[in-house]
């Protein structure tokens, strides 16, 4: 089996030790299930949480990526549409924070997982 790359891992929200395993248990779009993560890697048998409450940190991030997307938009709005009234910000930014929400809550725990979780990866990790 090929090495799968860090990138693409991230990407697909896999295990920072196998690279092959999920951290979510359902879609991002499943909205009653998308905050369901794995006690363990499903392939290699990894813990994801260190100790309880592990991704609580993750609320940092979370708060980064919200406000790189609110400067962001916030930008493109005012150079490509400007003069626009303050509501157009308003309903723009909270339009994409409903929709992006699942995906932004995903990410902050792969990337604090990935950063603070300390798991190397290791081709030969299987749960067998």
């Amino acid at each position: 089996m090929s090495e799968k790359s860090k990138i693409v891992a991230i990407i697909q929200g896999k295990c920072p030790q196998c690279r092959e395993g999920s951290l979510f248990q359902f879609g991002a779009y499943q909205l009653g299930r998308f905050t369901k993560v794995h006690k363990n890697c499903p392939k290699c048998g990894v813990a994801f949480e260190k100790e309880p409450r592990f991704f609580d940190g993750s609320m940092y991030i979370s708060y980064a990526l919200s406000v790189g997307l609110f400067l962001i938009s916030a930008l493109i709005i005012y150079t490509f549409f400007h003069p626009v009234s303050e509501d157009i910000y308003m309903i723009a930014i909270i339009s994409e924070v409903i929709v992006l929400y699942p995906l932004m809550f995903r990410y902050s725990r792969i990337f604090y997982l990935y950063i603070f979780g300390d798991l190397k990866y290791n081709a030969n990790a299987t749960k067998d």
